[in-house]
């Protein structure tokens, strides 16, 4: 009798492919946990959304000097809605709140520091208490941080960034920063462009 095998397997077992699998998922893991210790994937991605946010705060600047020079007076109305009315139409769309930053977006207000006008966007989704590192308290020194990088980037409990007048005042920020201000028992962070 003559029978089609001839000693040659053809595919692998069961056992073969058990292994295989598992080796394949041990490889995965591990090459996982050194990427994720190599990069800081939350950090990458916050400073992503302040990038964002610092384009928005260049369009912002832009619209408000463009809107004066159209209209000969400063925008007045909060919400920005004047910015893109149809009789200017300085920008097409308004800035977009960046949810994972806020829950308002920005805002204009016309005595923002020392009675000078300003935008502002408050950064306003975890910052529960002055002594509790928060995601609001890191936003904000990564924001600073890319107006100057000799500023702090990493933040402890107990950072205070200071009021919009005293770092109005400070070179090192210029028109544009980040700061604290206590509401009730509560620290809020809030990021200003001054004009």
């Amino acid at each position: 009798m003559n029978h089609p095998y001839n000693g040659k397997r053809k595919g692998i077992s069961l056992v073969e492919m058990t292994i295989a699998v598992i080796l394949f998922g041990l490889l995965s893991a591990i090459a996982l946990f050194y990427y994720r210790s190599l990069f800081n994937i939350d950090l990458t991605a916050k400073k992503a959304r302040v990038a964002a946010l610092m384009d928005q705060a260049y369009q912002l600047s832009g619209a408000y000097d463009i809107f004066v020079a159209q209209q000969g007076v400063a925008p007045s109305v909060a919400n920005l809605s004047e910015l893109n009315a149809t009789n200017v139409l300085i920008l097409r769309n308004l800035p977009r709140k960046i949810q994972e930053m806020t829950t308002v977006g920005w805002e204009l207000n016309t005595s923002m520091a020392n009675g000078r006008p300003g935008f502002q966007f408050p950064i306003d989704l975890n910052g529960t208490s002055y002594t509790t590192l928060s995601d609001d308290d890191l936003y904000c020194a990564i924001f600073n941080h890319e107006l100057n990088t000799s500023l702090e980037l990493n933040v402890t409990n107990n950072t205070d960034f200071g009021t919009a007048t005293a770092l109005n005042a400070n070179a090192a920020y210029g028109d544009v920063f980040c700061y604290s201000e206590l509401i009730g028992t509560d620290y809020k962070h809030w990021i200003v462009i001054l004009k």
